[in-house]
């Protein structure tokens, strides 16, 4: 049987199969795809195989659903291209065709990509040489169900390639994942009940589904139980979202594919579908990010106010607000701006925070996200706060929680649990949480900077010793009295009437 580390060094080696042949997008491309068309080949064949010796009818057991819910076409099993030696890459271009139009659901996952590849510098011989070593080497990793150590191996190899495609790319990775950590942590902070709904609007990856997914299995409910949503705007990463949701066994999940700003794919008879949870990292200060185009929002998402043109932050949060249900909640990753900016944005906030929506601000360590430094914060809205937390805002500053590795830093699962079990708390704790009310918020002039509410915590030297201050207060009363009474006589000396 074949085990997660045993998995990921079989992908790895692919990986160095195309590493000096394809920029690091093209060989995720291929390795993601190849993985996932490996894994439906294996498990139709085994399938396949079991009802052959069940009913004895080959004709009938190798032309129906596998466990995916997807019947592989004879031209996309892993045996079936293990016979070409030559024009590989159109042999799989015609397996993608085939498993899409066999299979709806699959649409656009393999044809997105030309395995021909054309566009490559090096000749078309070379280009097939590569393609031959990555199916030869697929072909040595038994991706049946039963020969899988545990259930979720798959899920977990999938992360492993996304987490090292995070790595490699810089900068650009930022704009689809997310660190697994953080999406752990923001699922946590909200909690997931029965029959609800759960959505990510910019879903990237689907990272933030993932980790849901992984905290239903905790808590000891069936993935059945809850709903799964998501949109995003890149088709490479729509797929990438696509594969990732099956190989975690998430078979029953809507992900669209689109600009949730300017085009809400979301949608229930023409009218934005409403949500129990959402979680999301958008795209900070995005730059012309709709509200240009006539009739942007039919959908009346920005009652609170239209964001400034060169920063979409609030049209990102008023969306999600907008598809909160009534007794909904939201956890939103943002650039630290969003705490105190003014003009338009200012304003926005201020109507947020007046109609008491906001119930957290969390502040995250530097450097967690792939591609940014930039400092970043959560905010947790509530549409239906317990009356204890009515009118008020808790914030906690958790900017020293983390450890270091390499350049990059981490939330460790005692971090993630101090954060949780603080913001359920929701108590003032010396130099880490602080409960504000609104109206404290508001005479700091609705900027929500971590540091105008949570204070370092005092060192011994700058405790207080109440018994020795009220002494010292008596006596300063008492110098304060007899000033005064100097004074008055001077006055009454110079003929000034008291």
């Amino acid at each position: 049987m074949i085990t997660l580390q045993e998995l990921e060094r079989g992908l790895w080696i692919a990986a160095d199969i195309l590493r000096s042949h394809f920029s690091v997008t093209d060989y995720n491309k291929y390795l993601l795809r190849l993985l996932f068309l490996k894994h439906l080949s294996d498990v139709f064949e085994e399938s396949s195989k079991a009802i052959e010796q069940e009913i004895d009818d080959q004709n009938l057991a190798w032309n129906r659903l596998n466990n995916f819910g997807v019947f592989v076409p004879e031209c996309s099993r892993w045996s079936y291209l293990l016979r070409f030696d030559n024009n590989i890459g159109h042999a799989l271009n015609i397996a993608s065709q085939e498993i899409e139009d066999n299979n709806p659901h699959l649409k656009r996952i393999f044809t997105s990509i030309d395995f021909e590849n054309k566009h490559n510098n090096f000749d078309y011989g070379q280009h097939d040489k590569i393609l031959r070593q990555l199916i030869e080497h697929f072909s040595y990793l038994n991706l049946r169900y039963s020969n899988l150590v545990e259930p979720d191996i798959l899920g977990k190899a999938c992360e492993f390639l996304i987490e090292k495609f995070a790595g490699d790319s810089g900068k650009r990775s930022g704009e689809f994942y997310t660190a697994n950590k953080i999406a752990e942590l923001l699922i946590n902070l909200l909690g997931v009940e029965k029959g609800m709904k759960i959505c990510d609007p910019v879903c990237g990856v689907g990272g933030f589904l993932v980790a849901s997914v992984n905290y239903i299995k905790q808590v000891g409910l069936n993935i059945e139980d809850v709903s799964f949503y998501g949109q995003e705007k890149g088709l490479e990463t729509w797929v990438i979202a696509k594969i990732n949701l099956l190989l975690h066994g998430i078979f029953d999940c809507d992900i669209r594919l689109g600009d949730t700003i300017r085009d809400p794919q979301l949608l229930k008879d023409r009218e934005l579908m409403l949500f129990d949870r959402v979680i999301a990292n958008p795209p900070f200060s995005l730059n012309n990010w709709g509200d240009q185009r006539d009739g942007f929002d039919p959908y009346y998402r920005f009652r609170y106010g239209v964001p400034p043109n060169n920063n979409g932050d609030f049209a990102f949060i008023q969306h999600i607000l907008a598809t909160l249900e009534k007794t909904g909640k939201a956890a939103i990753i943002v650039a630290n701006g969003v705490l105190f900016r003014g003009g338009k944005e200012g304003l926005i906030r201020k109507r947020i925070i007046e109609e008491d929506l906001i119930e957290a601000v969390i502040s995250l360590p530097p450097n967690l996200l792939y591609g940014t430094s930039i400092l970043t914060n959560i905010l947790i809205f509530n549409r239906n706060k317990p009356e204890q937390h009515n009118k008020k805002v808790l914030f906690i500053d958790a900017s020293s929680k983390y450890q270091k590795i390499g350049k990059q830093n981490y939330l460790q699962t005692e971090d993630i649990n101090s954060i949780v079990k603080s913001y359920q708390a929701f108590i003032d704790e010396e130099g880490y949480t602080k409960v504000a009310t609104l109206k404290e918020i508001a005479d700091n002039d609705y900027i929500l900077n971590i540091n105008r509410y949570v204070l370092p915590p005092k060192t011994e030297n700058e405790k207080i010793d109440i018994k020795t201050e009220i002494i010292k207060l008596r006596e300063l009363e008492v110098e304060r009295a007899k000033a005064e009474n100097d004074m008055n006589r001077y006055l009454r000396e110079l003929g000034v009437n008291l």
